[in-house]
């Protein structure tokens, strides 16, 4: 079913993606900051973790066939004082009954290709890495 292939792409506006509130939270391990002085790095920047995206999650055929659209999809993670994604949770808009199945199959692929991804370079601030959460949005484009 490859002609149900669909194109992702997936619109990243990094600065300013990091939740609006400066500072730090609390978690079991230990703080994790909302914003670092210098926001954690994908290997290879934006359009290394554009194409990463495209390349690993895919809409449901399920979803394609009933032509349903998620609206705005985002995924908020830790990336550790090493780069290790960690934590991985995905924000998407409710949709009716009928098409929970097709909307939990997409949240899993989308959450197995952030928790694949490589070590990205880690936050810092005062030149130290610091554990900060990262938000994701997810664009999909079906063409």
């Amino acid at each position: 079913m490859n002609w149900f292939r669909t194109t992702l792409l997936c619109a990243m506006t990094l600065t300013g993606v990091l939740a609006a509130q400066p500072g730090q939270a609390q978690t079991r391990t230990g703080k994790v900051y909302t914003v670092a002085e210098r926001a954690p790095e994908f290997p290879g920047g934006k359009a290394a973790l554009s194409r990463y995206l495209a390349a690993n999650i895919r809409y449901p055929n399920s979803l394609i066939r009933k032509n349903v659209t998620t609206g705005p999809v985002s995924a908020r993670f830790i990336i550790d004082e090493t780069g290790q994604v960690s934590d991985v949770r995905v924000q998407i808009k409710p949709l009716g009954e009928k098409n929970r199945k097709g909307m939990e199959e997409y949240m899993a692929t989308i959450i197995t290709a952030v928790e694949k991804m490589p070590r990205w370079q880690p936050g810092l601030v005062d030149d130290k890495p610091v554990p900060v959460f990262y938000t994701l949005p997810v664009e999909i484009s079906m063409k």
